[in-house]
């Protein structure tokens, strides 16, 4: 007995949980759905169930998804991946919204949970697409100022180094000038990115010979705690700093 009252209420529970997931509302003859998918950002992805006629129907994010890439600027990137991604699934884009069309009503819970997902997965790729664009950028910057600062060293973008762990490490510029060398990695306030840099560091210092280790941040107080967690493993330097600034963390005689 007791276990089929705790079926029951199991049963209740669980139908609680689904109405929590999402909520649906009418206003001009639409039906507005509240899924569970959320954007980056954290908002809800809403879908909107039209009715097309002939017990067909329409569903539509009535381009949530564009929006949101507006307010973070890369509504650009986000349109290229929501072209690939329709492209893939087989869902319409038309350059505003994600769409599928001419739908009976057993298909509506697929179709519903089908756009919310494309268009948070969208995001989140362009979000991803265009961090990795202004990586490369600010690396490419950074490239091109330690060339102008020791010209008669060798200055690579995206070299390789073994720490003492023998693992291959990717650094964004290597500086080779004689006997000496410095690494340079551009580090986000980001826990990964933060905890990548440091792990590489740490092994690399363990050379027998290690290289000068430079960690390039945008600004030191937006580190917050991770700035002491960064030091332990690397001279911290921010991307506006002097000449000087770098070429003293480099560590080498002197500048070219």
């Amino acid at each position: 007995m007791n276990q089929i009252k705790a079926r029951e209420g199991l049963a209740d529970i669980a139908e609680q949980i689904a109405r929590g997931l999402a909520k649906a509302s009418l206003m001009d003859g639409r039906a507005f759905i509240r899924t569970s998918v959320l954007f980056p950002s954290g908002a809800t992805v809403v879908a909107v169930v039209d009715v097309e006629g002939g017990g067909r129907y329409r569903v539509s994010d009535l381009g949530q998804g564009v929006d949101e890439a507006d307010i973070l600027g890369i509504a650009h990137a986000y349109g290229n991946q929501a072209a690939d991604i329709a492209a893939r699934s087989g869902i319409m884009f038309d350059d505003r919204a994600f769409v599928v069309t001419r739908l009976e009503q057993d298909q509506l819970v697929g179709a519903v949970m089908a756009v919310a997902n494309a268009a948070a997965r969208a995001l989140e790729r362009a979000m991803l697409r265009s961090e990795s664009r202004r990586q490369e950028a600010a690396v490419a910057r950074l490239v091109g100022r330690l060339q102008r600062l020791f010209h008669n060293g060798a200055v690579t973008a995206g070299a390789e180094l073994r720490g003492a762990s023998t693992h291959p490490w990717r650094v964004d510029v290597q500086v080779r000038r004689g006997d000496d060398q410095a690494v340079f990695d551009l580090v986000t306030p980001h826990p990964a990115s933060v905890a990548f840099t440091t792990t590489k560091f740490h092994d690399i210092a363990l050379l027998e010979r290690p290289p000068a280790r430079i960690a390039v941040v945008h600004h030191k107080a937006g580190m917050g705690d991770f700035l002491a967690v960064l030091s332990q493993a690397a001279q911290v330097v921010e991307d506006d700093a002097p000449d000087r600034a770098l070429t003293r963390a480099a560590q080498f005689r002197r500048a070219a």
